[in-house]
């Protein structure tokens, strides 16, 4: 009998949002492995974000998905109060979930988060079918506020119920696992005494080869490619990737106003997404570079994503100034065979993947004691540009080591440890 892989997360595809893509790896990951996969996810019909068809087409064949409902989104006065899709569609989450571990074999029971709420039914539903459990760190649960989420805000209130939360969710978890151990070591040292740790692993989100085999079958584009060149950044604009955009900007105004940038080339943005502060096109106008720096704030379709990569200049990474940031995307934008532009801490794992690629030329490392990388931006940018082709030519080799199926390796063996 193959083992049994149970998998609650409330996103699956047709979604397209960042955390699907983690439940989704490592289903077709556990199925490369020869395990058996059940999804409990909320069904589309309730997703507030748009849908993205396509994605269906990349999910491995034989993974059973059981869809539930969720309440609608809850607006007070106009506010949008409660939309969470864990915390819509929790009760019929957990109440699927009982009904399939009352009805078949499970292993493993592994919650990936967010959605924080999800993993509350995680230690009810181990005790009484004594199934064990583990859960994995999409992003840190208790994260570090920026200068836009004062006491009293959302986020505030989000980091106070998440120092509730959390120990209720994973004290009693077998495994805690993460896209970096850094994502989940301050969880340990806050729930865990040394003498009960749970077995931990780390992998990040790597990359399925088969996703990068497929074009869109109907592109949605937010800028037509065909028009100019473009240097492309997919991906969230993340709270403490702000100075880096910053420094970033100010290097293009820089080459703007030596008459070093080309007059046909932008700096797409694309699926950045809303947060407190300033956005990409603020930033952009404060600094005169409205026409062109252009930020296209929703998400598009994956395979669109990966289209644009591949037709772009060149493709941006842009990471946090805290280390642990792993910058998922960077295994995209090495696969799209044009030059990758990358500005990260210095001890990201991003910038190693990087690195060890060969692909570094017009990467910059950051350390805190760095008070101002803008020149070094500057210089990355120009080389870029005048560079001609035939120059970018990285061994992806080392990426093997990184697909999603061999990180799903690590998190199947670790489990196995628990259930031998």
């Amino acid at each position: 009998m193959n083992r049994h892989l149970l998998i609650v997360y409330p996103h699956w595809p047709p979604s397209n949002l960042a955390g699907m893509h983690r439940a989704r790896l490592v289903a077709n990951g556990a199925r490369d492995c020869g395990w058996d996969v059940t999804v409990i996810a909320v069904h589309p019909d309730h997703y507030e974000e748009s849908l993205d068809p396509e994605m269906e087409g990349l999910v491995r064949e034989g993974i059973e998905v059981v869809f539930t409902a969720a309440s609608p989104v809850l607006h007070v006065a106009g506010m949008r109060l409660i939309g969470d899709i864990g915390l819509r569609g929790f009760r019929r989450i957990r109440a699927a979930a009982q009904h399939w571990l009352e009805h078949h074999h499970t292993d493993f029971i592994w919650f990936p988060i967010p959605s924080w709420y999800t993993p509350l039914m995680a230690p009810r539903l181990s005790r009484k079918f004594r199934t064990p459990y583990g859960v994995d760190y999409i992003d840190p649960w208790v994260y570090q506020l920026t200068e836009h989420e004062p006491m009293f805000s959302r986020a505030w209130w989000t980091r106070k119920a998440a120092l509730i939360l959390e120990p209720r969710a994973i004290r009693q978890a077998a495994l805690i696992s993460g896209v970096a151990e850094e994502y989940f070591l301050p969880a340990l040292r806050r729930n865990f005494t040394l003498e009960e740790p749970p077995v931990t692993v780390s992998f990040p989100y790597g990359f399925d080869p088969e996703d990068h085999k497929k074009e869109p079958i109907k592109s949605v584009y937010p800028f037509d490619p065909e028009v100019g060149r473009y240097i492309f950044y997919a991906g969230a604009f993340l709270p403490h990737s702000e100075p880096f955009a910053r420094q970033l900007l100010a290097a293009v105004a820089s080459l703007v106003k030596a008459e070093s940038w080309p007059a046909d080339l932008r700096l797409q943005f694309v699926g950045t997404g809303r947060r407190p502060g300033p956005s990409i096109a603020d930033l952009a106008e404060a600094m005169g570079l409205g026409g062109i720096v252009c930020e296209h704030p929703e998400r598009i379709p994956f395979l669109s994503v990966q289209s644009l990569l591949r037709k772009a200049q060149a493709s941006l990474v842009l990471g946090s100034t805290e280390a642990h940031y792993t910058a998922s995307k960077t295994f995209q934008c090495l696969l799209a065979g044009n030059p990758v532009i990358s500005i990260l801490h210095q001890d990201s794992s991003a910038l190693t993947f990087i690195q060890s690629c060969k692909a570094d030329q017009y990467s910059i490392g950051w350390h805190p004691s760095m008070e101002d990388i803008s020149a070094d931006i500057e210089q990355a940018l120009l080389n870029c540009i005048q560079s001609d082709s035939q120059d970018w030519n990285p061994d992806l080799q080392p990426l093997n080591q990184h697909t999603s199926t061999q990180g799903t390796r690590l998190l199947l063996d670790a489990i196995e440890s628990l259930t031998r």
